[in-house]
């Protein structure tokens, strides 16, 4: 549905109106000013006074937009004055919305798009109360329905589409008032149940779609400040004229269900939903938008359409959520093509996702040779910022664990488990004469594959078959010679030269651990850059790293008996760590402390040139 025709029905049903006053003709004269104010033109066949009540019969609302047209047709309104200051305002049951929508631009041969909705409303209660420059609305609807019966497409990409949309124990509050730089609008709206069926019917066989969508105490509020007389078509114009909005909603447990057919076979979803929400809020300097869900729960059976074979796929997801926020003058500029000097204009970008515990098992193929593959997850984040100066960038997850069993594949099971993945990154963008802070971080922790894989590599079992873990922990600080963000940057992707000078490197921990080896180090640096003739091509370093290796003879030496290291190979690096580093055989533990310092490497105090 178009913009035009959501504000239209958006004018009618909410009570249907944005402007009234205490007597029902005041009511009827507001109704077509406010129309007129937002582009929108309002005719009747004729108005009539009956006592205390104002009949119009024959509304025809028309909205011209630049996607097209759209037409609200009314038989007969009511406006009644009650006597108490309050005006009551009676729909008819029902009605139609024609849509109509001019064929795209820029789309070979498109066309335009006609779509009648109905609307069933019976026994609504509005009531209208307070002055033209503050108008209240109470609406109360047994029922609200919308429906559609369209054909669309020709030959075989037509069909037949029979839509509804129902809800039911529905009541709203609406507030609008005439504000400084526009109208404002606050809105609070309450549904005990939502139910929508969608049925496709298209004209190439299997290709027929049914979906049913339930959910339970639906609710919603939103506030609308200072929206601009001629409406807010031009979104960005209006922000800038003072327009603002801050809104939410939420919804219960609900269902959802699609049966039909893929690659000429059954096809069937069904699902659950545990509730949710969102909250949107912007103005001509914010963006922000987040949305939650407690649980989402999925059955899937079809068909893979390359080879025919069944197959199934459930999968239980708890905690989503998803967040951005965007700060910044420009954030709503139709034109982002100079994102660089928006960020330096002030423009920010922030946002993230989040996810619970979930599983996933999936299952297909010939009967007996099934591939099956499971997965679950304690938790995962990302998260994502960038400003003019910095970019920061961080993914994490805990309890992995992946299985999949497939003939296919050269084992009977290969598995795999994580209790840790994270990747955190931050480093500046901005082309500088200071240094700027820089943090790159990786782990995987506590990695463990099956037997079945180890058996692969060490039949004999003569390994320790213990989880591997790496962690790679660097922050330091950089000066940039080149602002990363603009284009001219970007084309000079292939340019050998460097795009900053290193200035610090610290390195709180990096560890290596795996097949009862484990290897640590620690350290500082800095650089100095305007040397780079000492270690030509490298900035001179002063500082030191202390660096442990445990278990690393006796991995050697097994994998010298394995055959899967040469043992003059062995000896050569023996031989090497012999230089570097102090040994303790009877502990096979290896020390060394290497450093860089006037103009000189050490090797555990030993000068090395």
């Amino acid at each position: 549905m178009s913009k035009s025709s959501l504000t239209a029905a958006a004018f009618i049903l909410s009570s249907q109106a944005v402007w009234a006053d205490v007597t029902p003709d005041e009511v009827w004269q507001n109704w077509q000013g406010m129309a007129a104010g937002q582009g929108t033109t309002i005719t009747a066949a004729s108005t009539e006074t009956n006592g205390d009540t104002l009949v119009v019969k024959g509304v025809v609302v028309t909205m011209t937009g630049t996607g097209g047209n759209d037409t609200i047709s009314i038989d007969e309104l009511r406006f009644t004055d009650k006597g108490d200051g309050t005006v009551a305002i009676v729909l008819p049951d029902s009605y139609p919305i024609q849509l109509h929508t001019a064929a795209a631009k820029d789309v070979e041969g498109a066309k335009p798009v006609d779509l009648t909705l109905n609307v069933s409303m019976p026994g609504a209660n509005i009531t209208a109360s307070g002055v033209p420059q503050s108008l209240s609305y109470a609406t109360e609807m047994p029922v609200f329905e919308v429906s559609a019966d369209t054909n669309q497409g020709e030959g075989d990409a037509a069909m037949h589409v029979v839509a509804n949309a129902k809800l039911t124990g529905v009541k709203g509050n609406y507030l609008v008032e005439a504000g400084e730089s526009g109208t404002n609008m606050t809105e609070d709206f309450a549904s005990k149940t939502l139910a929508v069926t969608v049925k496709t019917t298209g004209a190439k066989p299997g290709s027929d779609v049914d979906v049913t969508l339930s959910l339970a105490d639906i609710a919603g509020k939103a506030e609308l400040t200072g929206m601009p007389a001629t409406g807010a078509d031009d979104f960005e114009a209006a922000l800038k004229s003072g327009m603002t909005l801050d809104a939410s909603a939420s919804y219960g447990i609900g269902s959802l269900d699609v049966t039909g057919e893929d690659a000429g076979a059954p096809m069937k979803v069904a699902g659950t939903l545990g509730g949710g929400g969102f909250a949107l809020a912007l103005d001509a300097n914010k963006f922000h938008y987040d949305a939650t869900g407690k649980s989402v729960a999925l059955n899937v059976a079809g068909t893979d359409g390359s080879n025919g074979e069944a197959f199934t796929l459930t999968a239980a997801l708890s905690d989503l959520s998803s967040k951005i926020d965007i700060q910044g003058a420009n954030w709503s500029a139709k034109d982002s093509s100079d994102f660089p000097a928006a960020l330096k204009a002030g423009l920010t970008v922030a946002g993230g996702s989040g996810l619970g515990a979930s599983s996933f098992d999936f299952a297909g193929g010939a009967s007996g040779q099934e591939t099956r593959m499971k997965l679950s997850l304690g938790g995962a984040d990302t998260g994502f910022s960038l400003d003019a100066s910095k970019m920061h960038f961080n993914l994490g997850s805990k309890a992995l664990s992946v299985n999949i069993a497939s003939p296919e594949i050269p084992v009977p099971d290969l598995s795999a488990d994580l209790s840790e993945l994270a990747v955190d990154l931050a480093m500046p963008v901005a082309k500088s004469t200071l240094p700027a802070p820089f943090t790159v971080l990786a782990k995987v922790v506590d990695f463990k594959v099956a037997d079945s894989l180890w058996a692969m590599v060490d039949p004999a079992g003569s390994l320790p078959h213990d989880p591997a873990t790496l962690i790679i922990d660097t922050k330091g600080s950089a000066t940039l010679t080149k602002d990363l963000m603009t284009e001219a940057t970007a084309m000079e992707g292939g340019s050998s030269d460097s795009p900053g000078l290193l200035n610090t490197l610290d390195i709180p921990q990096i560890l290596a651990r795996v097949a009862g080896a484990e290897v640590t180090a620690m350290g500082a640096f800095t650089f100095d850059n305007s040397d780079v003739a000492t270690i030509p091509g490298m900035p001179m370093p002063s500082g030191k790293i202390d660096i442990k290796a445990t278990g690393l003879n006796a991995l050697i030496d097994k994998l010298v008996k394995m055959g899967l290291l040469p043992q003059d190979q062995a000896m050569q690096g023996r031989m090497m760590l012999s230089m570097f580093a102090n040994t303790d055989a009877a502990k096979d533990e290896i020390t060394s402390t290497l450093e860089f310092k006037d103009k000189h490497f050490y090797a555990n105090g030993q000068q090395l040139n």
